[in-house]
């Protein structure tokens, strides 16, 4: 009896550690962001992934696209 539990327990902590590692970190979700803005991003308009950042970083990203799309980067 006490195996079976001691299997259960286990096993329910190898799923929490999976859960948790295919969690993006901050830093994942800001470079996908970055990644995935093009012409027809707004401010209204964002990226399904941007959907997560802070509207202070998405309005950073947005600019520094704009300025590196007129060449000033």
């Amino acid at each position: 009896m006490r195996i079976r539990i001691g299997v259960v327990v286990f096993a329910v902590v190898l799923l929490i550690a999976a859960f948790i590692s295919n969690i993006p970190s901050e830093a994942e979700t800001e470079s996908a962001c970055r990644r995935a803005l093009d012409n027809t991003s707004t401010w209204t308009v964002r990226p399904d992934i941007c959907r997560d950042v802070s509207a202070e970083t998405y309005r950073t990203f947005l600019l520094m696209y704009d300025l590196r799309e007129e060449g000033l980067d």
